[in-house]
């Protein structure tokens, strides 16, 4: 329904007078309409620069257009959300005219992807009381994906574009599962390749006794990752996640038995092992290591480890442990326990 008949009779030169004109008395209007100016010149000329140079610019207009404010104030929110809002409302409008190059359309892709990305840092710490920005920035993003469903990209290369940025979305603007299912219809063999590419990247951490704030430095990707490969049922992927990201006990026990699910059984044997070296009065991880001496045969060590942490802590849990084991050796040890 067109509100404004009158108005939709005139044509675009005198809509740009008028806009030109109000915005120099309203600051956010005349920065949009740069940015539409700067972005027109781009795609104008997109026949006589190379794929490289449409996207570098691109971004860059984006990125002015957004601007770089970190941990926004209220007022901030509104002006980025108001800018996210236009930006959206524009690039949804090029996505869809089905007018532009497989080149272009990329590079169009692309400066969602880099709004995004520059957004979900913006939006950590920002003041955003209203909600204003976290919805914006939301509305945004499922347009993106709903575009991004509509144009002709191979699963591999959906993969590449979503990946990058549903990792990003550290603060869970949008619910997970979202980016997940776009993530599980892509191509399977991509995405685990970048899945396994971003853990070999990690640094590996050891369990501690004494865990502080800086064990937990860069655990936000990390838990993005841990959500996503529960979600695809990567068990060997996320087996090596938590072996590599462990920072106590309860996380070594927790990686120990992602292991075994993965049908590393023997792995896990020689990590708790050198794991327990480190911590070696930690019932967890013990209890976890004579679970996997038990399960793997080897009833003499089960009962070593049985003994030792007996000794640390005379828990009736290692009495039912060592019944349960069913040796001699076991059998002989647990009654003298009892008795004592």
């Amino acid at each position: 329904m067109n509100l404004y008949p009158s108005l939709s009779k005139r044509d675009g030169s005198q809509w740009l007078v008028w806009l030109a004109s109000a915005s120099r008395h309203m600051p956010e209007l005349g920065r949009a309409l740069q940015f539409l100016q700067s972005v027109s010149e781009v795609l104008d000329d997109a026949e006589t620069l190379d794929a490289r140079q449409v996207s570098q610019r691109l971004r860059q207009a984006g990125g002015k257009y957004i601007g770089q404010a970190r941990c926004p104030s209220a007022a901030s929110c509104d002006k980025i959300a108001c800018r996210l809002d236009t930006l959206g409302a524009w690039l949804g409008e090029e996505l869809h005219r089905g007018q532009h190059s497989s080149a272009v359309v990329e590079a169009l892709l692309g400066l969602g992807s880099h709004v995004l990305l520059r957004v979900f840092g913006q939006c950590e710490g920002a003041d955003d009381r209203a909600g204003v920005l976290v919805r914006s920035v939301r509305q945004f993003v499922l347009d993106w994906l709903s575009g991004l469903a509509t144009l002709p990209q191979s699963p591999m290369e959906r993969a590449l574009t979503v990946y990058p940025v549903a990792l990003q979305d550290q603060l869970g603007i949008v619910e997970p599962a979202v980016w997940w299912k776009v993530l599980a219809s892509t191509d399977r063999a991509v995405l685990t390749g970048l899945i396994e590419e971003d853990i070999r990247a990690m640094a590996e951490t050891q369990p501690a006794a004494a865990v502080n704030w800086r064990s937990f430095d860069k655990r936000w990707r990390r838990l993005r990752l841990k959500g996503l490969l529960e979600y695809l049922g990567e068990v060997f992927l996320l087996s090596e996640l938590l072996r590599k990201s462990a920072v106590d006990d309860f996380e070594a026990a927790q990686a120990i038995a992602q292991m075994r699910l993965a049908g590393r059984a023997r792995e896990a044997i020689a990590q708790a092992e050198q794991w327990m070296r480190a911590l070696p009065k930690s019932p967890v991880l013990a209890s976890a290591l004579f679970d996997l001496y038990k399960a793997d045969g080897w009833d003499d060590e089960a009962l070593a480890l049985a003994i030792q942490q007996y000794e640390y802590d005379p828990h009736p849990d290692w009495i039912e442990r060592l019944s349960a084991l069913n040796t001699p050796a076991a059998r002989a040890q647990a009654a003298s326990w009892r008795r004592a």
